[in-house]
């Protein structure tokens, strides 16, 4: 089979799971190309393509001569012209859309479908389901009816999030494409949303790239890093620590009910370094402002091998993200049986299973996040899961999501060749 898959990035977030299927896929004897607006990197399956930026000059320029508004936010306008991509949707089999704000417009999106081409879409976050934003918890009373949400109405004068709205849902109506969500919490936005609740989803984990989960034993990994093998590391990252979304803010402050009263005993003159923060991602203002616990900022890291050794390394991952659709950071640590504490929705809410392999927490609650990292970090944690472990690993690996979608991808090819 020959599958073509598109995403707006190739760097960060969606980017490297994508990369990891398409990788994946041509392991197991098919054909696959990515479609990019970056390339970074030097994988000849990637193919880069331009964004027509006098193009959406002249369409914003037309579209305020008419007085129509209705083609400038998120999805309206063209990002790509439809004529470079054509040639690699017409040679593809199965084409799988991870995302397509900054890349894709509703006129191209329903070229594509047109295309007489098995459509799958594996969105990394919920402009499918909204108006154009990312979909968090902050937001979560919205979460029924994105067209009320005030983030999206900013401009409400023109009417463009309902505009957006009405234009996607006529085209999965029409077309019916199936959709890969990556958890059950994420089904669940989509079975609630007022507009999308009758799209068919299959919950499947993004699977983690092997060149992050090879095992190396924690000694050897923190010699190979230079870690004090007598401290105890927390790990955080995102592209932004600061973010909101991310949920940088929660983690300071659980950080500091973490020390005042949890370790606040466990200092002596001998073990005054016994507790280390380590953060990898883009600071810009982000400072834990802690005491006695260590912190060290790695920056970005784009050696799988570094960050493979990080999560052998650390004692606990802490992902404080209010993002819903993941991080895969989460099924990166699990596959690396590095345990997570994280808020209870997104990935962290089916991988994660108190006392075995983690914690998940009520969404904001900083002192049980807080109280979580002390368990994690100073008590035993229980022992004989494996099977429970070894299944929940399983999910996460990026054969079971090969696999998965060529099952699918089979079912569907053949049932389309006999109609």
């Amino acid at each position: 089979m020959k599958f073509l898959l598109i995403i707006n990035n190739d760097i960060d977030g969606v980017g490297q799971p994508a990369i990891n299927l398409c990788s994946n896929l041509k392991k197991k004897g098919h054909t696959s190309k990515i479609i990019t607006l970056h390339k970074f990197t030097k994988n000849k399956d990637i193919i880069k393509v331009n964004r027509s930026l006098i193009l959406r000059l002249l369409l914003t320029l037309l579209n305020v001569l008419k007085k129509d508004y209705s083609e400038l936010f998120g999805f309206g306008y063209s990002t790509i012209n439809y004529r470079d991509i054509k040639k690699h949707v017409d040679n593809a089999d199965i084409i799988i859309i991870y995302t397509f704000y900054k890349i894709i417009s509703n006129e191209i999106l329903h070229k594509i479908l047109s295309s007489k081409k098995i459509v799958y879409f594996r969105p990394c976050d919920i402009e499918l389901a909204s108006g154009g934003c990312h979909f968090n918890e902050e937001c979560k009373k919205y979460k029924s009816n994105c067209k009320y949400c005030p983030k999206l109405n900013f401009l409400d004068i023109f009417n463009l999030p309902k505009t957006n709205l009405v234009a996607k849902k006529k085209i999965f109506e029409y077309f019916k494409p199936r959709v890969f969500v990556q958890n059950n919490y994420v089904r669940n936005i989509f079975k609630s949303s007022a507009t999308f609740r009758n799209i068919k989803t299959n919950a499947l984990s993004l699977g983690a790239d092997p060149k992050r989960t090879k095992f190396y034993s924690k000694k050897s990994a923190r010699k190979v890093l230079g870690i004090d093998t007598r401290e105890k590391i927390i790990l955080f990252g995102a592209f932004n620590l600061e973010s909101k979304i991310k949920g940088g803010h929660l983690l300071k402050a659980s950080l500091k009910i973490f020390e005042s009263k949890f370790i606040k005993n466990k200092f002596t003159s001998n073990n005054i370094n016994k507790v280390r923060l380590i953060t990898i991602g883009n600071k810009y203002n982000f400072n834990p402002d802690t005491s006695k616990i260590k912190w060290t900022h790695l920056g970005l890291i784009n050696s799988n091998k570094k960050l493979n050794l990080l999560y052998r390394s650390a004692d606990v991952l802490v992902c404080p993200s209010l993002y819903c659709f993941g991080p895969h950071i989460v099924t990166e640590a699990i596959s690396n049986d590095l345990p997570v504490v994280g808020f209870n929705l997104g990935t962290a809410q089916g991988s994660i299973i108190n006392g075995i392999n983690g914690y998940v927490v009520p969404c904001y609650d900083i002192l049980i996040f807080a109280e979580s990292i002390y368990k994690i970090l100073f008590s035993k944690r229980k022992k004989n899961h494996h099977a429970v472990i070894n299944k929940i690993k399983s999910n996460c690996s990026s054969s079971n999501e090969a696999n998965y979608i060529i099952r699918m991808a089979t079912t569907d090819l053949s049932n389309t060749r006999k109609q």
